[in-house]
């Protein structure tokens, strides 16, 4: 089995990240993606909006994909929740799948600095979401890490169990949870944005009010 995985604080759930998680499941030839809502501190949460609000938004988000799963596992630990200990678990509990992590470039440009980073590679491939015509600096420890890591086509990436880094040109919608969050704390409408699910359980809710 071909597993996709794609984190996110998810504050909201957005079209730029379905589309995303959609073209990589197609162009990787993925069973399905599994979305991973991460923890994220108290003082970093938006006013009125809980870890089981935006679980429900991305469930919503996924309710008419069957190729978009959600895994609420890092929304239930207890303490600091490293992707590196994420992947483990899965690892663990599907042996046989391969997995296939989705960062966006910037998530790659500090990569290095992520908790047990190296370990991350040995259960899991990275698949690096850009803007084509995106260059890495050339002394930099994320190109560094590519040249060692790169896989050049889907093929090439299919005959490891983990460890590659691939880069794909998904869609970029310029959407961004901050900006929506402060569009609408300003009582603009999120329409065509958001699911249309998703901005109904805002409004029912009346999440993200000033």
């Amino acid at each position: 089995m071909r597993l996709g995985l794609f984190g996110g604080t998810f504050n909201p759930v957005h079209n730029g990240h379905l589309r995303c998680a959609l073209e990589v499941q197609r162009g990787l030839e993925l069973d399905r993606v599994d979305l991973l809502p991460n923890a994220i501190p108290p003082h970093k949460t938006s006013p009125g909006v809980s870890a089981e609000q935006r679980l429900a938004m991305v469930e919503l988000a996924c309710a008419n994909h069957p190729q978009l799963t959600v895994d609420g596992r890092e929304l239930n630990r207890l303490g600091n929740s490293y992707t590196v200990d994420t992947l483990a678990e899965i690892k663990a509990q599907q042996p046989q799948a391969q997995l296939h992590f989705i960062i966006g470039m910037d998530s790659l440009l500090n990569f290095h600095q992520w908790h047990q980073y190296q370990q991350i590679l040995e259960f899991t491939h990275l698949i690096v979401c850009h803007r084509p015509g995106h260059q890495l600096h050339p002394s930099s420890t994320a190109a560094a890490l590519l040249e060692k890591h790169q896989r050049h086509s889907v093929k090439a990436l299919q005959q490891h169990a983990s460890g590659g880094i691939f880069l794909f040109a998904a869609t970029q919608l310029d959407i961004a949870s901050s900006a929506l969050r402060e569009q609408m704390a300003n009582g603009q409408a999120a329409d065509f944005l958001l699911p249309p699910q998703v901005v109904d359980y805002i409004e029912q809710n009346q999440l993200y009010r000033s």
